[in-house]
């Protein structure tokens, strides 16, 4: 699989975010800056907030992207909060690993906040979980088996030791939803029939 040129998009995004006004500084994080990315690698940004809450200000964000770059699929990483909030989201490219990790971290210690502005489309949040498992089986990661099982529990299917098989089978049950764009699950299908 090739790495997707995400240079552009990531600028975009960085130069939309700064136009929000309770954005005070936006960093790049993680694997993109310590030169250890690969074709499996999402961009991970951090932002720095300024007059607001930091789940009113992640909300914003997350409304702000949907209307701008009107992206295939978002997911809110609720095991986070409330001490990371944080949205993934995937606004386009040809690599469907390249998508964006946004997040915001809270210091305030009591924070009351909405849940119900969080909340996620199950098989979005499946179709995430697919993307993040495929990675650590490529990469073999220790946790994959575990998690992949997870996964399966969570999708109502079998779990299966012929792990592209059971990938391809919750594909086949992504693509029955309507939820999610065609598109997109259609370059999922063709990076586990070319890995």
């Amino acid at each position: 699989m090739e790495t997707s040129t995400s240079e552009g998009l990531t600028e975009q995004l960085i130069d939309h975010l700064n136009g929000l006004d309770f954005i005070t500084r936006i960093d790049v994080i993680g694997s993109r800056v310590e030169q250890t990315s690969d074709a499996y690698s999402d961009v991970d940004l951090l932002l720095t907030i300024k007059d607001i809450t930091p789940h009113i200000a992640l909300y914003e964000v997350t409304e702000s992207v949907k209307e701008k770059f009107q992206p295939a699929w978002y997911d809110f990483a609720n095991s986070l909060m409330p001490d990371k909030f944080l949205v993934s989201t995937f606004i386009g490219g040809d690599n469907p690993f390249t998508f964006y990790d946004i997040g915001i971290l809270n210091s305030e210690k009591n924070l009351v906040y909405d849940k119900t502005l969080f909340e996620n489309d199950q098989w979005i949040h499946l179709m995430k979980l697919w993307v993040m498992n495929f990675k650590y089986m490529m990469r073999d990661a220790p946790q994959f088996e575990k998690r992949f099982a997870t996964m399966m529990e969570k999708a109502n299917l079998s779990h299966h030791s012929d792990y592209r098989r059971g990938f391809y089978q919750l594909l086949l049950k992504l693509k029955d939803k309507k939820t999610i764009r065609r598109g997109y699950l259609n370059m999922l299908e063709e990076v586990l029939r070319n890995s």
